[in-house]
């Protein structure tokens, strides 16, 4: 059974959506699902960050409601409409995350592409690698963000992303750089260890 809350969240995607009401319902329960199960994420409870404390905040951010529409959209049988949904989305959060690395100080690893590029040869990536990984990068960050640690709660993506140590760039650099290659079992490992470490 739906809380008030739910029925009212269900009856603005009908009408903001033009979907029926079965499919905001099911897709209001897929995405609270989905998030719950964020929730309980090693990188969550490592930001100290209790299940319901990161509800809170996630629940509230552009990424559950375009979660929340673009399921909706799917269950309605409108997935071109959904697809366009969340690219739109995306691209949103791509030029927002773009803003927020460009106004990165220089002083900072990832305001420094000389300091960038030194960290990608490390890893046997020319520059030229290095420059079209960091983008998708610098967007998984600022996806994540909601993901950051209580201490880092007040932080702009800006100040996250001015903090990022040689150390971590060299693994999300590594780990984008399989996953670019189509190498996805081994970016998975990957991102596993470092998951595993972090804990």
């Amino acid at each position: 059974m739906l809380t008030i809350a739910m029925q009212i969240l269900c009856a603005s995607v009908v009408h903001r959506y033009g979907v029926h009401a079965a499919a905001a319902e099911s897709a209001l329960l897929a995405t609270l699902e989905r998030f719950h199960a964020e929730s309980h994420h090693p990188t969550v409870v490592r930001g100290g960050l209790t299940p319901a404390q990161y509800l809170d905040v996630a629940l509230k951010t552009p990424r559950f409601a375009a979660t929340l529409a673009s399921s909706a959209l799917m269950a309605d049988g409108r997935e071109a409409d959904a697809r366009l949904h969340w690219e739109a989305y995306m691209q949103r959060e791509a030029e927002a995350s773009k803003a927020a690395h460009q106004a990165v100080p220089a002083t900072a690893l990832l305001g420094n592409p000389d300091a960038v590029h030194l960290v990608g040869r490390a890893l046997g990536l020319a520059d030229e690698q290095t420059d079209q990984l960091i983008p998708g990068i610098v967007l998984t960050l600022a996806t994540g963000y909601p993901h950051r640690a209580r201490h880092q709660q007040h932080l702009s993506l800006t100040d996250i992303l001015g903090q990022i140590t040689t150390e971590e760039l060299l693994e999300l650099l590594e780990h984008a750089a399989l996953s670019a290659a189509g190498l996805t079992d081994d970016a998975a490992a990957m991102l596993q260890r470092i998951q595993r470490a972090a804990r």
